[in-house]
């Protein structure tokens, strides 16, 4: 729960540094490495330049986990058709400015023979109703002002430059702890890669490399001191 929370803090960043991670763990100043080095060798984290970090899609996962009991079926099947209906309010919503292009099925709920669930995982595309981009952007910026002038607060740039995106995810989530929610562009090769359904969308082609590039590498052995090569 610690390193859950800690992570959730971490993912309003796109990279942060070690000062960031002690904050965020409410670590004091100059003792957060070992927790650093933790997280690195679980691969929750990755580094991204010297002395910079991110998460990486298994951080993610692992910030959006919930330690909430397990649910029954029905209890899933009927949150997934909630989301369902919420996925097609949205597509029919013009004051959303994103569509959502794919919804994707994985993880125990697949499962017929599982009858207590942790969770129901999806991932979904979403994709923005207007082509022209600066048509998005205008129609981005009017809402975000007026949020603004209602005293809505932002996290940051980011989060006003993608409240387009940021909205639809918000709406389809729901605050629910049923609905355990990923971006399927950031998440794809992995979810290729597992049991899955396509609920809404057509299967994509995944490259051959891009679904090898998401399995965990093998560490390397070492070569034995005596060898002469």
């Amino acid at each position: 729960m610690f390193v859950r929370d800690c992570l959730r803090t971490l993912s309003a960043r796109i990279s942060w540094d070690l000062a960031t991670l002690e904050m965020a763990a409410s670590l004091e100043p100059g003792t957060g490495r070992p927790l650093l080095r933790a997280l690195s060798r679980a691969g929750l984290v990755r580094s991204v330049g010297r002395g910079w970090w991110e998460i990486t899609q298994a951080g993610q996962r692992l910030s959006s986990a919930t330690a909430a009991k397990p649910i029954t079926r029905s209890t899933a099947e009927k949150a997934l058709r909630e989301f369902l209906t919420r996925v097609e309010r949205v597509n029919r919503d013009a004051r959303f400015l994103g569509r959502v292009n794919r919804v994707v099925l994985f993880g125990s709920m697949l499962r017929e023979d599982v009858e207590r669930l942790s969770d129901v995982d999806l991932a979904v595309e979403v994709l923005p109703k207007i082509a022209d981009r600066e048509l998005l952007t205008a129609r981005n910026r009017r809402q975000v002002e007026a949020l603004l002038r209602a005293g809505h607060a932002f996290r940051g740039f980011l989060d006003m430059q993608f409240y387009w995106y940021r909205e639809v995810f918000r709406f389809l989530k729901s605050r629910s702890r049923v609905i355990s929610l990923a971006d399927y562009a950031a998440e794809k090769s992995l979810i290729m890669n597992v049991p899955h359904r396509m609920l809404l969308g057509e299967e994509e082609m995944i490259a051959p490399e891009a679904l090898l590039a998401s399995q965990p590498r093998a560490k390397p052995s070492r070569r034995p001191r005596d060898c002469p090569f």
